[in-house]
C-alpha cells in the first residue's frame, strides 16, 4: 500500500498549531520562574503596617513597633533591608524586592494633638506581576506591570462641612483633597528635590508615581464631573494612566473617615490580611 502524503495545508496547520503550544508551554515556564517573588511578597505582606494601624487608636510608638513584627521581616533573597524614615508626625516603611521588580511603601500621618493615625496610605509597583489577586491560585500567562495604592483617612472637617451643590461635587473635594495631603505629607517627609530634608529615593519615586495617578484621575473627573456618582460603586470610575493603560479609582466615605482604593493593570479588589 503507497501512503498518501497529508495535504500541504494541514501540515502548515500542523506546525503552526506546535508553535503556539510551544509559545504558551514556554510562557508557562516563564512564568513560573518569575512567581517565586509574587509568592513570598504578596501585597498583604508588604502592607502590614499599614494593615495594622487603626486610626484614631495606634500610636507612634505602635507603629515603630511594626519594624519589629516578624511577619514583616525579609530575608536578604526576598528583599533589600526595608527603611524606616520618620519625622515629628510621619513614619514610613518603604521596600524593596531582592530582584528590584516591587517598590512599597508603608505612611502613617499622626495627629500632631493626640499623636494617633490620621492618615495612612499603602503604594505598591510591580513590574512584573502574574498572580491574579482577585483569584487566589490564577496566574496570568502574560506578565503585566501593576500599581496598587490604598489610603484611609480622617476627613478634615472643613470638606464635610463647605456647602456644595451636589453629592458629586463633594467626593471629587474629597479626591482633590487627599491629593493634596499625600503630596505634602511626602515633601513634609523627604522634602523637595532641590531642597531634601533626607535621601530616601524610594519613598521619593512613589510619591512621584501616585500624584501621577492623581493627575489623571482628576483630569478625568474635570472632563466628566458626572462620573464621580459611580465612585462608591464595586467599579469605581476608570481613570488613565499615561504609561499602564486603564486604573479604577474607588471612594467609601463613611461618617468623618473615608477609603480610597486605587489599582491599575490589577482587579480593584482590597488587600487581604496577611
Amino acid at each position: 500500500m503507497i501512503e498518501t502524503p497529508p495535504p500541504r495545508s494541514r501540515r502548515a496547520h500542523a506546525v503552526r498549531a506546535t508553535g503556539v503550544m510551544t509559545a504558551l508551554l514556554f510562557a508557562v515556564i516563564a512564568s513560573g520562574c518569575c512567581d517565586s517573588e509574587s509568592d513570598k511578597l504578596p501585597y498583604a505582606r508588604l502592607a502590614l503596617p499599614y494593615e495594622r494601624t487603626q486610626l484614631k487608636s495606634t500610636t507612634s510608638l505602635e507603629v515603630l513597633n511594626l519594624a519589629h513584627d516578624p511577619a514583616y521581616q525579609f530575608s536578604p533573597s526576598e528583599a533589600e533591608p526595608v527603611l524606616l524614615t520618620q519625622s515629628d508626625t510621619i513614619v514610613a516603611y518603604s521596600g524593596r524586592s531582592a530582584q528590584r521588580l516591587k517598590t512599597w511603601l508603608d505612611l502613617v500621618v499622626l495627629d500632631e494633638f493626640r499623636m494617633t493615625a490620621s492618615r495612612k496610605y499603602f503604594f505598591c509597583i510591580d513590574e512584573r506581576t502574574t498572580n491574579d489577586p482577585s483569584r487566589p491560585g490564577h496566574r496570568w500567562l502574560v506578565p503585566r506591570k501593576g500599581l496598587l495604592f490604598d489610603s484611609e483617612f480622617v476627613v478634615d472637617p472643613e470638606v464635610l462641612t463647605t456647602p456644595y451643590a451636589t453629592e458629586e461635587a463633594q467626593k471629587i473635594a474629597l479626591v482633590k483633597w487627599l491629593a493634596e495631603r499625600f503630596k505634602s505629607d511626602v515633601t513634609a517627609l523627604v522634602g523637595r528635590p532641590k531642597a531634601p530634608a533626607q535621601g530616601n529615593e524610594q519613598i521619593a519615586v512613589s510619591g512621584m508615581m501616585v500624584n501621577q495617578v492623581f493627575q489623571g484621575v482628576l483630569t478625568k473627573l474635570a472632563q466628566s464631573p458626572g462620573l464621580a456618582k459611580n465612585l462608591g460603586t464595586d467599579q469605581g470610575i476608570q481613570f488613565p494612566h499615561p504609561s499602564l493603560g486603564e486604573g479604577r479609582l474607588r471612594l467609601l466615605v463613611s461618617s468623618d473617615t473615608a477609603v480610597v482604593t486605587i489599582r491599575v493593570n490589577l482587579p480593584l479588589t482590597p488587600l487581604r490580611q496577611p
